[in-house]
């Protein structure tokens, strides 16, 4: 038997970005926001996002002379959170430069937002009556 729904005050928004509109994913909004927190939840693609949030667009050289990793290891995550929507890609000869996505942050915010507004509304249904 399938597990029922879960229940979201909201539809999620709609995709804007060029990025999450191509990723290898369903295009489908709950399920990008899967896909999203899936690739977060692995320390070094936080480690990754984190680094590229601050520093601006980077090469997986520039996130190897400050990592610990291999330029194969940093490049597999990078994959990852593009598969994922979360960063953008821009070519520049032989050298690829990775940005944050900010629409695709924007989906991750409003969907923790949804689920922060659910834990202040209270939901009668959900109630059940005192017993005895």
């Amino acid at each position: 038997m399938p597990e029922p729904e879960p229940a979201i005050a909201r539809p999620l928004p709609v995709l804007t970005s060029q990025a999450l509109a191509t990723a290898r994913i369903v295009s489908e909004p709950r399920n990008i926001t899967v896909e999203m927190f899936r690739a977060l939840a692995d320390p070094v693609r936080l480690e990754l996002l984190a680094r590229i949030a601050a520093r601006g667009p980077l090469c997986v050289c520039h996130l190897q002379d400050d990592l610990p990793y291999s330029q194969s290891r940093i490049s597999k995550h990078l994959g990852t959170l593009r598969r994922a929507g979360l960063v953008t890609t821009r070519r520049e000869g032989t050298w690829i430069y990775y940005s944050v996505d900010e629409d695709a942050l924007a989906i991750a915010r409003e969907f923790i937002d949804q689920l922060e507004n659910s834990l202040r509304t209270p939901h009668e249904a959900d109630y059940c009556p005192p017993t005895g």
